[in-house]
């Protein structure tokens, strides 16, 4: 029995350490210097500690500016995402409305659309309305989701209708009870979303490289990507210093919210 129970623990490390190799790697490399970094065979721990490599490219990124950008879009819009989503969610899981199936397998249907294929109307549309090279935007055409509509719907199908209606007797308007009730009860739902929301904006690199023009509008991983295209002599130890920094935000949102994240993750498992 002891055999039994001790071999998926050893699996589950085994598939864990390969998980993290990668991640190890780019830290410790990040702390070595360039010939270290090419040598064969490779080191498993830098010989001789660069500490130099984080202010230099901390200096050559300009990650003040760029953080800052970075942050300004992500925040924003997954603030936004998480609000529009959910309401949209409660109406297509509540209400009752004309054409209320047809537009939502309408919506789900969008989403075998592949991104490259809304890249051409969205920059035009995007440019006409005065966004182009601007945050703005990377932040309102993007504050909505299909996904996130249809992932927040399915927790909110599982609130029974029966609290919702008795909440109207007692009173509750639609804000109200949104607000309320809906909120707090797919809490794990949202903390979910905003995981993966932000993980994917903060990464964002397709859109920012086609709508940002001015060198001060750049995100993290645009500017990271134009001092590699611009740099006849890389030198890997700062590249992969910047990715060590570009990797803290995403990682603390997940450290701070895994709790809830895993409980969101749990509850859909056990849908129905």
């Amino acid at each position: 029995m002891k055999n039994k129970s001790l071999l998926p623990t050893i699996v589950l490390w085994a598939i864990g350490i390969v998980f993290l190799i990668p991640i190890y790697w780019v830290l410790v490399s990040s702390f070595k210097g360039d010939a270290e970094i090419t040598r064969f065979p490779p080191t498993f721990f830098p010989e001789t500690l660069v500490w130099q490599n984080y202010p230099d490219i901390w200096n050559k990124l300009k990650i003040g500016i760029t953080f800052t950008n970075s942050f300004l879009v992500a925040v924003p819009t997954v603030a936004l995402t998480v609000l529009f989503s959910s309401m949209a969610g409660y109406a297509f899981s509540k209400k009752r409305f004309l054409g209320r199936n047809v537009l939502f397998s309408g919506l789900i249907a969008t989403m075998i659309v592949p991104p490259t294929v809304l890249l051409l109307p969205l920059y035009f549309i995007i440019t006409k309305l005065g966004m182009f090279d601007s945050l703005l935007g990377l932040i309102i055409p993007f504050s909505v989701t299909v996904f996130a509509i249809f992932f927040t719907k399915q927790y909110i199908d599982d609130i029974p209708d029966e609290m919702l209606e008795a909440a109207k007797i007692d009173g509750s308007g639609d804000f109200h009870t949104f607000t309320r009730i809906i909120i707090p009860l797919i809490r794990p739902a949202i903390t979910t979303l905003v995981i993966i929301d932000f993980v994917q904006n903060w990464n964002s690199f397709t859109m920012p490289l086609v709508l940002l023009q001015s060198e001060s509008n750049y995100t993290l991983p645009l500017k990271l990507a134009m001092m590699l295209q611009n740099s006849d002599n890389v030198s890997w130890s700062k590249i992969l210093a910047a990715n060590v920094v570009s990797l803290v935000p995403a990682l603390t949102v997940f450290l701070l919210l895994q709790k809830q994240f895993v409980n969101g993750l749990m509850a859909g498992a056990v849908k129905g």
